[in-house]
């Protein structure tokens, strides 16, 4: 649902809420349906039950009904709501399928207030208890948050100085005796100071490509984590196992 506010309106906003964004999701053919094609003309009430019955499991996600501390069935409040549609007027029902958002409008609230008032008065109605989420991690060496390289991470496939005679600041990274990529610095480039990565021989023919390929990093360590969480998502993205 658009604009979800179920976890911070009182249940009395919350109810008229749900309610108008069922009616206003609907597909313009079942609203169409509902209000005829012209005032009390070629009317389908057999959309009323599914309006009825998706309006109800929405109010059930977003608050608790109750009658004498029993929880209320899906199909109790669709039965009621299925009432009330059937009671709206034909020149009510024929505002609702016509393209005019004000006409369209006025009938949604109306029978949004008529439920909102129908479930306050026989039911109990409280606020669902959610749990709340512990808040995230602030990290700064990272694209988006579920990408970034942890201060502890190390890197998980095995990394070799590129050239066997001496130990430089060059390494290349193997997955499964194949190479992934390669991590190194560049002392005549204003980005000195960084470790230089990119993603190397990946194993596919013509890889589709989101993440970045190649890029900086402040250490060795964080270069190679990150080289190899590219090399996992395009892997992923070309639906291969990485």
């Amino acid at each position: 649902m658009p604009h979800d506010i179920r976890s911070v309106a009182p249940a009395y906003e919350t109810l008229r809420f749900v309610a108008s964004v069922c009616l206003g999701r609907t597909s313009r053919q079942t609203r169409r349906d509902f209000g005829g094609y012209a005032v009390g003309k070629r009317r389908k009430l057999s959309v009323v039950p599914y309006i009825a019955q998706d309006m109800a499991k929405e109010l059930l996600r977003s608050v608790n009904v109750a009658s004498d501390g029993q929880a209320i069935t899906q199909g109790e409040i669709a039965a009621k709501i299925e009432a009330i549609l059937l009671a709206v007027s034909d020149e009510q029902a024929f505002m609702l399928a016509e393209p005019a958002e004000e006409g369209k409008q006025d009938t949604i609230d109306l029978i949004a207030d008529q439920v909102r008032a129908m479930v306050f008065s026989d039911y109990t109605v409280s606020e669902i208890e959610r749990e709340v989420e512990p808040p995230k991690a602030v990290e700064s060496n990272g694209w988006q948050s579920y990408e970034s390289v942890k201060s502890d991470e190390k890197p998980r496939y095995k990394w070799r100085h590129t050239w066997a005679d001496r130990n430089g600041n060059d390494l290349v990274g193997y997955k499964d005796g194949g190479c992934i990529g390669r991590v190194f610095r560049l002392d005549y480039t204003v980005q000195n100071e960084k470790w230089f990565w990119l993603v190397e021989h990946v194993p596919l023919e013509r890889p589709e490509r989101e993440s970045r390929s190649a890029g900086w990093e402040w250490s060795a360590r964080e270069a190679a984590c990150r080289a190899e969480k590219c090399y996992d998502a395009i892997m992923r993205l070309n639906g291969k196992r990485a």
